[in-house]
């Protein structure tokens, strides 16, 4: 059972104890199940989460489970923290018991002293890769771990994600300076490839989104939009908002307008934020959802008539 049918099958079930239970009538009920399955055969959802220390040896199975049970409701995630190949490979297995099949991307190992990796984690069967994942070179050594991007295609939505975990460093310069030089990541990512220009950058910024010196240059971008602001916090304490979605809004067209923060901490541990953050995370999920009915490029990157390389393998100079 593909994990599409699974999802179809789950709401029909829904529906069809709302009806028993009597909160409306039958043709309401199929009504409401078309417009349901219509939206979720039309979009996928993308999130950017932080798990924190996401090791193979610092999560039991009981948290795995709980953590599995946030990532089910996303199409893709982009993951920082991640420590190694073997939680993910767990996680993969966890997942695929709750019905759904996912893949995943991996980076090699970033960092300095702690090492981490990046990961896309995505439903194999509603999306898939186009261009492998690369970490983003960094000749002038400006970032402790580098940004890590792939090429990927959802339905008729082609897309490049890059991610990225902000050095926390001992000053907040140095977490302006990391986020300041996204802005040149962003454009050479996408000048790579002149006709895929759908670029989204998330992951955790480690500066709330006000912070005009480090984003500046960033929002200089035409079009560039950040979908989620202050007051929303995506850290459970409700201390900040370090976690966000990048793109902009004349390319990435298939932005369907919703998006959200994803409170597990509450919903799943009644506001324990010890149990939380230890179980799971300090992060929440942020999330956007996007069409994948529509092709805004004109271009079947999987076609026979695709361009023999989608986005070019290049190198600064």
């Amino acid at each position: 059972m593909t994990s599409q049918t699974a999802r179809k099958l789950s709401i029909s079930l829904l529906i069809f104890v709302c009806v028993f239970a009597g909160c409306f009538d039958r043709d309401t009920a199929l009504v409401i199940e078309q417009e349901v399955l219509k939206v979720q055969d039309t979009s996928f959802r993308l999130a950017a989460w932080n798990i924190r220390i996401f090791s193979d040896g610092s999560r039991n199975n009981d948290e795995l489970h709980h953590i599995a049970k946030v990532l089910i409701n996303y199409d893709f995630i982009a993951i920082v923290e991640l420590r190694d190949e073997a939680v993910l490979m767990r996680t993969e297995a966890v997942l695929a018991g709750m019905g759904r099949d996912y893949d995943y991307l991996m980076s090699p190992a970033v960092g300095a002293k702690v090492k981490e990796r990046y990961a896309f984690l995505f439903d194999s069967q509603i999306v898939r890769v186009i261009e492998g994942g690369e970490v983003f070179p960094d000749p002038k050594d400006v970032f402790l771990r580098e940004p890590y991007f792939a090429t990927f295609k959802a339905g008729e939505f082609d897309f490049t994600a890059i991610t990225v975990h902000v050095i926390w460093g001992d000053t907040v310069n140095q977490r302006r300076r990391e986020v300041q030089e996204l802005a040149n990541v962003y454009q050479a990512v996408q000048a790579a490839d002149d006709a895929e220009q759908d670029v989204i950058l998330l992951g955790d910024f480690n500066r709330n989104p006000d912070d005009q010196s480090a984003y500046g240059p960033l929002l200089s971008i035409p079009s560039m939009e950040h979908l989620f602001q202050l007051p929303q916090k995506s850290h459970i304490k409700d201390t900040s908002l370090y976690d966000n979605i990048f793109f902009q809004t004349n390319h990435v067209i298939e932005y369907t307008g919703a998006s959200g923060i994803e409170r597990f901490d509450e919903t799943h541990f009644g506001n324990d934020d010890a149990a939380a953050s230890l179980a799971v995370s300090d992060h929440r999920p942020v999330w956007g959802i996007f069409r994948i009915d529509t092709d805004d490029d004109g271009l079947d990157l999987l076609g026979p008539a695709a361009a023999p390389s989608i986005r070019q393998h290049w190198r600064l100079k």
